[in-house]
Parts: structure tokens; C-alpha cells; sequence
């Protein structure tokens, strides 16, 4: 039996066989689970659905959300709302089927969707003398015995179970409104919502204490901000009274408050005849502040004027400043709080604020972040020790700097974390088994390590061709090797740290030994050594490969002369392949490298030329731009690798492909097949992936039993991995 779906372009054909988990494996596009029988397929790619998702409902109406009905969206259709979260369950979603509702940005993926319908039924709503709620009957459910525990026995939850959808929150919640939002807002006293999970719509403060919310939209008040009155009088606007708006005034010009100069966001007290708003947060401030960064208290001033800021070195504007009548100094809102001394993920040193330097007076520096340069007669964070600078805004984003983190009270205070990434427990050399003695340096001569099993020998006669297994780069110095396996690796990959912080993130990364992943960075497929950990800001967990852990926040490449910098704010075309993707930059912004391009190996191999292809940043013969493997038009403006004798030229793709850094013949074993994976290169005895049907080129991964002609396509192999 054939049927059409929204989802996917080709006819899908229904299968009631069992699946033959040796030869073929199936997900469904739908949920995500792994197929076994009674599901629809397309012969043409490999799309497969379960039965039961290819049947759902297009539009349905859920108890979640009455407001208006929910559409079943594919990630096709999806994508287009970037990334998203259940708001029931509070998880983010992947490549699966959600319930969506465009009116209110509201999601529910298929499990939270389909639980009313699967659990709740016709069953009648339950009293019961221990909770003020009604309970539902639920026979069949998704809660995670660790997440929920019965209240009466309180062992973990399995089984049918009585339940109150109000879980989640505790109190009596009468409806009230309020003239920022459309719907009624319940009184919530008592909750369980993380802070850092959602923020109050008012002053954009982490979530405390009791709140108002509406469960249709997520939005929240904070009971303080829902009482706040509609008309104030404010000191430093005396001329007329400012009325609470919960949406910045349609001014000519870009609004700002006046009090820290900043973007109107949330609720602000605004006065339209003047143009004049401030921030809810600050309508209170103290006039009086005493600064743990200043000697002197600050005073507020109560009149706006234009000044340029001796704490972080920019312009006021037009805006109400503090001053200290004993310096002369006037300063925002918000540096009157500036820390003394802090520490970013930039540099390895804590950074003192400054004032003024006397000694660098009439000197140009540049921010070791932005690139720009600094103000030096006004505020700014410094390093005397390496003579680094950075603009006090650049030093105190979020980005670079938590005070959870990072916050310096004392130069000898080290965090616990720290001392847990010095200790012996994470050191990725186990155990040192000989060690020689050279002059005053000691030399382990042979150790074990966590990421092999036999022990490894200290040596620096190359005799052959070799790659660290750790890096997956030619071996050319001292290494260590298995006497009883081709296992290498790089003196300094041994040495690498098991745990450590990188310059992008706040937290500490992991080692890791993988015969297999994918560098979230550089998008290459890899063997060998990643850390793991969230970087750049992200609360997300990344895997980075050595490769891209190497680079640092600013360097000079040879395809350009000028030093190139890490910018975050900003996603430039790549000068080398022509992607979106460009996060190094030249200060200037006519030059940017993504992260593929600045770990693109500087010399490659081709199986059909014997001289090594050298990458090359530019092409003098315009006439003849085209890739010597696919045949295909080069972009002389984009990189390419290079045989000067042959005259030979290729496209970085084609030649290395999504794999350069995968070691072949490297075995590895994986749950979904009985016997090891071995990578290899072009085996013509084998024809087809037995996920996708289409021939096996370059890498792939096949069985090592030689009966068994299982394969599979590097992206494949990443698809089935990753899911399990």
C-alpha cells in the first residue's frame, strides 16, 4: 500500500516485515525511535515513518494549549523558527515532528502532544483527600523515575500512576489582568522554575519569589513589577510625570534609557512630550552609591546631560551620570558597580580596572578582544604583566565573564574546580613506568595512558610514514608507540591535560578518546583525542577536536598578513570557501576564515599525483579555474590546493573531503552491528550503504568480518551513532 505525506516528496510504500537489523537500519523521521515493524518507506532515499507517526493528525486541539489549534510541522517546514523547546517538558527539540502553534511560538513535541490523547482518555477527573486538585488516571507515561517521586510512598515513579497537571507549581492562583498582556495571569506563590530558565517581561530579572505568569504564552511578572504604579514622579524629570509603558515609545530615533544608556527592553516609565524614559529597574536607584572599585561614593546627578564615561571610556550621551565631587569623575549607571579586579576566558591572568595610567598617556593600544582601539585617558581592564588591554565593555560581557566564575577577591584564591584539574585524577598520563634524568628536567621515558591499553614507549626514530593517533597529524618529533600495536602518539598529545579551560569557555572541558566523531567546529569527521564541554556561551554540549582546541582567539595565517581575531557578535563570509560561516577576522572586516578553512591542512596527499599539493591562497591563472578532480569551475578568490610540478590544481573538498583527520584502519565495535566497523578508502568489492543505498566513495566504514558486506557511509555511520 502507497500513500503521499506532507513530509517528505516520494510516495511511501507500507512494510509489515520485521526489519533484518544486521543489513538495514531504519529511524523514524517522525519521533526520532528506531524502526522495527509496521512502518512506511521510500525506496528512493531510505525516508522512513512509523505506522502510528505517518497516521497523525495534521491539526489537532490540546488541553496544553486552547487558545488555538496545534499544526504537525516537519523540520523542513520548521527551520525557519531556528531552535526551539517543548513548552510542556521543557526540552529542547532536534530533527523531529513538533505541534506548533505560529500565533503564540508555542511547541510540543509528538510525546507531550500525544500524552493527553494516550493517558487521560475518557477517565473522569479524581478527588482525592490529600490534594486540593483534581487527579487524572494515567495508565501509560513518559516521566523518568529519577525526575518524579510518588507522594505518599515517595519511591521513584513506575507504572499507572494518579497525577495533577499542576505539578509543577503550589498555591491557590486566582486570575488577574494586567494591561501588558492579552490573557489573565495566575498568582503563583510558590514554584519550582529555575531562574535561569525564564526572565521576568518587566525588568528582564531571572524569575524569584512569587510571580504572575500566563501558562498559554510563558510570560512573567514578578509580583513587584505587576504592582507597579502607571504614573510616577521621577527627580530627574521633574517637568512632567512618566507613565509605565510595556513597550519602548515609537520615537524618530533609536530609544535608550537614560539612566544606562542601553536598548529599552521590558517595561520603562517614559514622559512622550520629552522623549525621556528610564528602565523600571533603575526608576528607584539609590542617589547615593559607594563603589568597592572607588575610594569615594558616586552621587546621582539629577539632571541628564552628555559626558564621556571615566570608567569604561565611552560616550554618555545624553544621560544622567554619577559623579565623585572629590576626582572629578562622572560615570553610567552601571559602572558605578564595575568590579576592581575580574577574570575573563580571554587571558590566563585576572584583570585590574583603571582610571588612567599616567605611563601610557598619549599611547595607542588595542583591545585584545574587539581590535578597536582604547581611549587611554579614560577607564579601561589592563594586565601589566603581559601589557594586555581590553575595553571594560568588551572585558565584562557575558560572554567572557560570570561573576559565578570568575569573580577575583583574592589573587591566591583558586576555585575548586582549578585545584580538581591539577589533581592526578585528571591527568591523561595514568601512570609514568620509567623516567630518565636529562640535565635538571625529568623525562618519562615510558607511561600509560588513559586512551590505549598497553603501555607506551618514549622514541624519536621515525622510520616510516606514522600519524598520532591522538591529533591524527604526521608524527615528525618525539613520540610515544605501543610495542605491541601501531598505536602513536605526539609527546605533547600525551601530555595533553584530561580536564582544562579553553579561551571560549567558562567552564572546564573533558578529554576524550573517540575512534570516531565530528568536530562541532570544523565540521570534519575525526579520530582520536576531542574535548567536550559548552563553549563560546552556549549551555549546549560541544565536541572539539585537537585541531580546532589549538586555535587561538587571535593569530596570523599565512593567507593574510594582518593578525586575524575571534568575533562573536558577527558571522562574515569566509574568504577561503565562500560559506557563512566566517568567525576570524581582520579588524577591518575585508578578510574572515571560518573554522574549517583555519585548520585546512597546509600539505595533502592525492592517490593520483606523486608531488604533495600545497594550499594555496590565490590564483593568477583566471582563465583556467577549475578543479582537476571534479571537473568543476574554481573561484580564483577561494583557496586550493596546488602541485607547482604538475600544474595541478583541486578543490580543498574534493581532495580531503569530510574525513582528512579519520585513521584508516582503525577498528572500532558499535551496538547496532554484531561485528567491528574498519575504516577504509575505496573497497570496489563493496557497492552500496546499507543505510542509504548509494555507492561507498573516499572513507567509509565496513565490517572486518570478510562474509559480511555491511557498509556504511561516514554520515551514515554519524546518523546511527548519534542516535543511540
Amino acid at each position: 500500500m502507497k500513500r503521499n505525506h506532507f513530509s517528505h516528496p516520494h510516495p511511501l510504500v507500507l512494510v509489515e516485515e520485521e526489519i533484518d537489523w544486521i543489513n538495514i537500519i531504519y529511524y523514524c523521521s517522525a519521533c526520532g525511535e528506531r524502526v522495527d515493524v509496521s512502518y512506511y518507506n521510500c525506496s528512493e532515499c531510505g525516508f522512513c515513518l512509523h505506522k502510528s507517526c505517518a497516521e497523525l493528525s495534521r491539526e489537532i486541539n490540546h488541553p496544553f494549549h486552547t487558545s488555538h489549534p496545534l499544526i504537525l510541522s516537519d523540520k523542513a517546514q520548521y527551520v525557519q523558527y531556528g531552535q526551539f523547546v517543548c513548552n510542556s517538558c521543557q526540552k529542547e527539540m532536534g530533527k523531529e515532528f513538533v505541534y506548533h502553534c505560529s500565533s503564540c511560538d508555542f511547541d510540543l513535541d509528538l510525546k507531550c502532544a500525544l500524552l493527553p490523547n494516550l493517558i487521560i482518555g475518557d477517565f473522569p477527573k479524581l478527588k482525592h483527600f490529600s490534594h486540593l486538585h483534581s487527579l487524572f488516571f494515567i495508565q501509560n507515561h513518559y516521566i523518568e523515575p529519577q525526575d518524579q517521586f510518588c507522594s505518599a510512598c515517595e519511591e521513584p515513579i513506575l507504572g499507572p500512576v494518579y497525577c495533577c497537571f499542576d505539578y509543577l507549581i503550589t498555591g491557590d492562583f486566582p486570575k488577574l489582568k494586567h494591561f501588558s498582556h492579552q490573557h489573565s495571569l495566575f498568582f503563583i506563590q510558590n514554584h519550582y522554575i529555575e531562574p535561569e530558565d525564564r526572565s521576568c517581561s518587566a525588568c528582564e530579572e531571572p524569575i524569584s519569589g512569587p510571580v504572575y505568569c500566563c501558562f498559554d504564552c510563558s510570560f512573567f511578572l514578578h509580583q513587584k513589577c505587576f504592582e507597579l504604579p502607571l504614573e510616577i514622579k521621577h527627580p530627574s524629570h521633574r517637568k512632567h510625570s512618566l507613565t509605565l509603558l510595556s513597550n519602548p515609545p515609537p520615537h524618530p530615533k533609536e530609544c535608550y534609557c537614560h539612566l544606562c544608556t542601553k536598548a529599552f527592553k521590558g517595561f520603562i516609565y517614559c514622559c512622550f512630550l520629552c522623549e525621556f524614559g528610564i528602565k523600571i529597574k533603575y526608576t528607584f536607584s539609590d542617589k547615593v552609591i559607594k563603589s568597592e572599585n572607588h575610594e569615594h561614593p558616586f552621587i546621582l546627578v539629577s539632571r541628564p546631560f552628555s559626558f564621556f564615561c571615566d570608567a569604561c571610556g565611552t560616550d554618555g550621551e545624553y544621560c544622567i551620570p554619577f559623579v565623585c565631587t572629590e576626582c572629578d569623575i562622572a560615570v553610567h549607571k552601571d559602572c558605578v558597580s564595575l568590579p576592581r579586579k575580574i577574570k575573563i576566558t580571554r587571558h590566563e591572568h585576572p584583570l585590574s580596572h583603571i582610571y588612567f595610567l599616567e605611563e601610557y598617556e598619549g599611547k595607542n593600544k588595542e583591545c585584545r578582544i574587539c581590535w578597536d582601539k582604547i581611549n587611554m585617558e579614560h577607564g579601561s581592564y589592563h594586565c601589566l604583566q603581559c601589557d594586555y588591554f581590553v575595553h571594560v565593555n568588551c572585558a565584562t560581557e557575558k560572554i567572557w565573564w560570570d561573576k559565578e566564575y570568575f569573580e577575583v577577591k583574592d589573587e591566591s584564591q583558586k576555585s575548586n574546580e582549578a585545584s580538581e584539574m591539577l589533581s592526578d585524577e585528571w591527568a591523561s598520563i595514568t601512570c609514568v613506568l620509567k623516567k630518565e634524568c636529562c640535565g635538571e628536567e625529568v623525562i618519562a621515558t615510558e607511561i600509560k595512558h588513559f586512551s590505549h591499553l598497553h603501555s607506551l614507549v618514549l622514541s624519536d626514530e621515525i622510520k616510516y610514514d606514522i600519524c598520532c593517533d591522538g591529533c591524527i597529524r604526521s608524527i615528525s618529533t618525539e613520540f610515544y608507540h605501543c610495542a605491541q600495536c601501531d598505536y602513536f602518539l605526539h609527546k605533547s598529545c600525551a601530555e595533553l591535560p584530561g580536564k582544562t579551560r579553553h579561551w571560549g569557555g567558562k567552564k572546564a572541558l573533558t578529554l576524550y578518546y573517540d575512534s570516531f566523531f565530528l568536530c562541532d567546529y570544523c565540521r570534519f569527521y575525526s579520530s582520536g583525542f576531542s574535548y567536550e564541554g559548552s563553549f563560546i556561551g552556549s549551555k549546549s554540549e560541544f565536541t572539539m577536536c585537537i585541531k580546532c582546541f589549538e586555535v587561538p582567539d587571535y593569530f596570523t595565517d599565512q593567507g593574510h598578513k594582518h593578525p586575524l581575531f575571534y568575533d562573536h557578535k558577527y558571522v562574515w563570509e569566509c574568504s577561503s570557501c565562500g560559506t557563512r560561516d566566517g568567525r576570524y577576522r581582520h579588524k577591518y572586516g575585508d578578510f574572515a576564515l571560518c573554522y574549517s578553512c583555519v585548520v585546512l591542512p597546509r600539505i595533502t596527499w592525492y592517490k593520483y599525483d606523486k608531488h604533495p599539493l600545497a594550499l594555496t591562497y590565490y590564483d593568477n591563472h583566471v582563465v583556467q579555474c577549475f578543479c582537476e578532480i571534479c571537473e568543476e569551475p574554481r573561484d580564483p578568490n577561494h583557496w586550493f590546493y596546488h602541485c607547482e610540478i604538475c600544474e595541478y590544481s583541486v578543490h580543498p573538498s574534493c581532495v580531503l573531503g569530510r574525513s582528512p583527520y579519520v585513521k584508516l584502519r582503525l577498528t572500532s565495535t558499535y551496538d547496532f552491528h554484531p561485528h567491528p566497523l574498519t575504516f577504509v578508502k575505496e573497497d570496489f568489492d563493496y557497492f552500496g550503504c546499507n543505510k542509504c543505498g548509494k555507492r561507498c566513495k573516499s572513507v567509509f566504514a565496513k565490517c572486518s568480518e570478510s562474509y559480511c558486506k555491511f557498509a556504511l557511509h561516514l554520515d551514515c555511520l554519524y546518523d546511527i551513532w548519534s542516535q543511540e
